[in-house]
C-alpha cells in the first residue's frame, strides 16, 4: 500500500494562504507542497494525502470548492 495519494491542485496564488491552514488543521491528513513555483497569479499545490484520510479528505475538497475555486490536476485521489 502507498504511503500518501498524491493531488495536484491548480489555485489562485491569493488562495494558497486559505488553502493550506485549511487541510493543516487535520493533523496527519495532508502533506502540502509547491513542487514548481510559478510566475503569474496561479500556482500549482501537491497534496500528499494518508490513504487512512482519503473518505474525509473527498468531503473537505468538495467543501473546499464552494468557496474557493480550482482546478484539480494530474490524475484523482
Amino acid at each position: 500500500m502507498k504511503d500518501s495519494i498524491d493531488c495536484f491542485l491548480r489555485v489562485n496564488k491569493e488562495d494558497i494562504y486559505l488553502i493550506c491552514p485549511y487541510f493543516e488543521a487535520f493533523e496527519g491528513m495532508v502533506a502540502i507542497r509547491t513542487p514548481k513555483p510559478e510566475t503569474g497569479p496561479h500556482a500549482t499545490i501537491k497534496l500528499m494525502v494518508s490513504p487512512d484520510f482519503k473518505e474525509d479528505f473527498d468531503k473537505l475538497l468538495d467543501h473546499l470548492s464552494r468557496r474557493i475555486k480550482f482546478e484539480r490536476i494530474l490524475g484523482k485521489v
